[in-house]
């Protein structure tokens, strides 16, 4: 009998040991976050090495479009990609293009596109850069096809000079082709870009009536519908990290100014607000009124409403992805999910 307890005794050590080396090795190989590094503000690099451990690939704002030509304008940062890469973390500069009519143009116009594809190929060359991350947005439904066409042609080249593609896509919980949102054929990008970075966020946004961000039922069904997409592994569930002040009503004609965390701290202390959290979204809000008689309403993020985004995308077998590094609520980083990063 003394025995027979003393093998099962060692069986149970045995198997606990082995729980705890399978469950250090998960930590061990989960996914690291994929970052935007805002570089025009010097916070956001500091924000990074500060916390660089839980990052896996870092996406430095480098590179634009000018506005109405169409051309790439930018330039590295010497110093910021050998940091990055000294620290064997992968860098894909983000060629931005956000307004509507030129991303059209570079899409439709033979000579503009084959100019636009070019200058990308150019610059993907740089030894450092691991490849690159195409953010083109609002444009409409109609360059569905377009933009698929093109980003399978920047993917192809790069592919074949061994680099990566990562495409910035709208968070959607269903393919609707009648949205604007259409613009982004979610199944035929992740069949040939390497990641493809959702912005799971835009419920309500600078030129909305105010409200939550990234409410995270809304996030849970963005994760759904990308979980049941053939190359889901692929995609990155990102996670907003600023709030909004709307002025009155808000609405058209009447942007709400985007605020990081600190800015919006600052503001609550200014303003002697109380904020308090929506239980539907998981969100914070206040509301306050200026000495002219102006009320305001801020929605924001903190460290507990990133994280449970963050949770949603492990939840989902997805990776989660930062916009962007900088004056963020820094209680994020000492959650044990990221510092096992």
């Amino acid at each position: 009998m003394t025995a027979g307890v003393g093998r099962m005794a060692l069986a149970v050590v045995v198997a606990l040991f082995a729980m705890s080396g399978a469950a250090s090795a998960a930590a061990h190989h989960r996914p690291k976050l994929q970052v935007f590094l805002l570089t025009s503000a010097p916070d956001s690099l500091a924000d990074l090495k500060t916390h660089v451990r839980a990052v896996g690939v870092v996406y430095p704002t480098y590179f634009d479009c000018s506005v109405p030509s169409g051309s790439v304008a930018g330039q590295d940062i010497p110093a910021t990609t050998a940091y990055v890469r000294e620290r064997h973390i992968a860098v894909e500069p983000r060629f931005n293009c956000q307004d509507g009519a030129t991303v059209h143009r570079i899409l439709t116009e033979p000579g503009l596109r084959a100019e636009t594809l070019a200058r990308l190929k150019a610059i993907a060359r740089y030894p450092l850069y691991g490849g690159l991350c195409l953010d083109l947005e609002n444009d409409g439904a109609a360059d569905r096809e377009a933009l698929t066409s093109f980003v399978s042609s920047l993917a192809r080249w790069l592919h074949s000079h061994h680099k990566k593609l990562t495409v910035v896509v709208a968070g959607v919980t269903s393919d609707n082709r009648a949205l604007s949102t259409g613009f982004y054929d979610d199944r035929a990008l992740g069949a040939v870009a390497d990641s493809v970075f959702v912005m799971a966020w835009g419920a309500h946004w600078a030129g909305s009536t105010p409200g939550p961000i990234a409410p995270l039922a809304y996030v849970s069904e963005v994760a759904r519908y990308v979980k049941l997409l053939p190359t889901a592994s692929r995609f990155v569930l990102g996670a907003p990290m600023y709030g909004l002040d709307w002025a009155g009503e808000g609405g058209p004609g009447d942007l709400a100014t985007a605020l990081q965390y600190s800015g919006v701290v600052a503001l609550v202390h200014s303003v002697g607000a109380i904020p308090k959290r929506d239980p539907a979204s998981g969100e914070l809000t206040f509301g306050y009124t200026t000495p002219e008689g102006v009320t305001h309403t801020v929605w924001y993020m903190d460290a507990r409403s990133v994280l449970d985004i963050l949770g949603v995308a492990r939840a989902n077998g997805l990776t989660g992805g930062l916009w962007r590094l900088g004056k963020e609520d820094q209680g994020l980083w000492r959650a044990a999910s990221l510092r096992s990063g």
